[in-house]
């Protein structure tokens, strides 16, 4: 019995092992400080949706979900900054000041991020 115990444990370690680092981590959540919605204007041209340097991983694809579940995507600068205009957005993409978008971030050697909230600002 307890060869059988030893041989299992033995398994059980080496099976972790084998499959620890199979899988990708998380990316790093974005730096919400970093990002900022305005629904703007028609003379600023609309909705504007930045992230400073820093803000994601250089090179990350960057996913923007509004409340409904719509999304945008670009990729974001040698710096980790990025930018989405009006022009970038689905045309029911949520404006309304207050209502908060999602924002992740999606690079090689890592999965998708956990979101972060960003309020909608004027």
């Amino acid at each position: 019995m307890r060869k059988l115990i030893l041989i299992s444990s033995v398994v059980v370690i080496t099976l972790a092992l084998l499959f620890a680092g199979c899988y990708p981590p998380d990316c790093p959540e974005p730096d919400a400080k970093k990002i900022t919605a305005s629904r703007g204007t028609v003379a600023t041209g609309g909705m504007m949706i930045g992230g400073a340097a820093g803000a994601v991983e250089p090179g990350a694809t960057v996913t923007v979900t509004d409340e409904d579940g719509n999304t945008a995507t670009t990729t974001a600068d040698a710096n980790g900054g990025f930018s989405l205009t009006e022009a970038d957005l689905p045309s029911d993409f949520d404006h309304t000041i207050g209502h908060k978008i999602k924002v992740t971030q999606d690079s090689e050697g890592c999965e998708e991020s956990p979101a972060v909230s960003v309020p909608i600002e004027f």
